[in-house]
């Protein structure tokens, strides 16, 4: 693991090719079923590897959240995580910290890819902030969310831009209780995330598992554009995850 002291792209140390990589990785997962799992389009994820090098075929870039699996080309991208775990599963990433508190200098990467992270964070404010800076001028970046329409928060009240300004104005502690109140309610106890059953409702408040933002791209491309980035693209289905949408935007710096 690099120190967080180092801030260097020059410490980081790439796969020479990014195909190796992601073998090694589909059979560390899948162990014997990964003969047969290589090239399954939701795993390999074909498409959306495809629409990040069209958009970005060179330079180098940063993955927050990694986890277990990456669609990043390894070989120019440094891999990032807060956990070194996700359910029980070690994570791709060489450097750890939180996405709001990037140990690198700025314009250090010409794209940052976020895939299923910005649910998770209360104040997305700061870390869309931090990213910017790290960007290099028109850097881009690839954010993969979960549609509200097509996951398991399909009963919950949607993240309205004023529903985070509200969130940075106080209350915190009021506010995220109605979060989780919202949670408990359209999502656990309707029984449509089994696999977070073995947490305590405060346990999965404290550690981030809950959705503290329920999106769509409408919501999503308001708060980009508040923020002063500049939409490029956008996918309201994103064909090899199709729980998810994809928003391409650049750093107006």
């Amino acid at each position: 693991m690099i120190s967080m002291k180092n801030k260097s792209l020059e410490n980081y140390k790439f796969p020479k090719f990014d195909l190796p990589f992601y073998l090694a990785n589909v059979y560390k997962n899948k162990k014997l079923k990964s003969f047969y799992k290589i090239f399954h389009k939701h795993v390999r994820r074909p498409w959306s590897r495809k629409v990040l090098n069209t958009h970005q075929p060179c330079g180098y870039g940063l993955e927050v959240g990694c986890g277990c699996w990456t669609i990043a080309p390894s070989n120019r991208t440094i891999l990032s995580d807060f956990y070194k775990e996700h359910a029980g599963s070690g994570s791709l990433a060489k450097v750890f910290f939180d996405t709001a508190e990037i140990p690198y200098e700025e314009n250090s990467f010409s794209f940052i890819l976020s895939e299923h992270v910005l649910e998770h964070i209360y104040n997305p404010f700061p870390v869309l902030l931090e990213w910017k800076r790290v960007l290099k001028k028109s850097g881009k970046v690839f954010l993969f969310l979960p549609h509200s329409e097509r996951t398991f928060d399909r009963n919950r009240t949607r993240t309205t831009l004023n529903n985070l300004k509200e969130r940075i104005s106080g209350n915190e502690e009021k506010i995220k209780k109605n979060i989780l109140d919202d949670w408990m309610e359209n999502v656990i106890n309707s029984g449509l995330a089994k696999h977070y059953s073995s947490y305590s409702p405060q346990e999965m408040l404290e550690s981030n598992l809950i959705h503290h933002n329920v999106w769509t791209p409408h919501e999503v491309i308001e708060l980009l554009l508040d923020e002063g980035f500049r939409i490029i693209d956008s996918h309201s289905v994103v064909p090899d995850r199709k729980d998810s949408f994809l928003i391409i935007c650049e750093a107006s710096n």
